[in-house]
């Protein structure tokens, strides 16, 4: 079932983002950082510690951002990384491999985006796949994203 409120609420903060001139590259880079918070905050309890440790080297790249956006090379093969270790934790522990998908979307481009994506900014499907391990979250996601907005200002 489609909550009407959460699309309202995404709606209006990828509006926001539009209306700030967030580009791609700011976006991705604040949900690494997100990501990477949920990690620290430890508030992924469903996820062993060890497991979500090997992830932060690729979160930490993600937050930087600048070698994926100007090294092709390296973007394609931390990439490949974490689709295998997606792949073999898909039927064992669903909550990583679905948090795995989530830090894989700090690796897409901008131009694939604006070729596949259905929506102006990725912003919703970033919650939707966090949704899956942390059902009460949109609060929380929407609120850090609408502090960002702020401390752009």
């Amino acid at each position: 079932m489609i909550d009407s409120i959460e699309v309202k609420e995404f709606d209006d903060l990828e509006g926001q983002l539009l209306d700030a001139n967030v580009s791609y590259g700011e976006m991705t880079r604040e949900y690494a950082s997100y990501l990477m918070g949920l990690i620290q905050r430890g508030e992924l309890k469903t996820i062993a510690a060890s497991k979500l440790e090997k992830l932060v080297p690729f979160l930490k790249e993600a937050i930087l951002r600048e070698r994926i956006e100007s090294d092709e090379v390296l973007r394609k093969k931390l990439t490949v990384d974490l689709w295998k270790m997606e792949q073999q934790s898909r039927k064992e522990d669903e909550d990583f491999a679905n948090f795995i998908r989530g830090v894989l979307y700090c690796y897409g481009t901008e131009e694939v985006w604006e070729e596949e994506g259905d929506c102006p900014t990725p912003i919703y499907l970033y919650f939707l796949i966090l949704k899956k391990i942390l059902p009460g979250l949109r609060k929380d996601f929407i609120s850090s994203f609408n502090r960002f907005l702020g401390g752009r200002s």
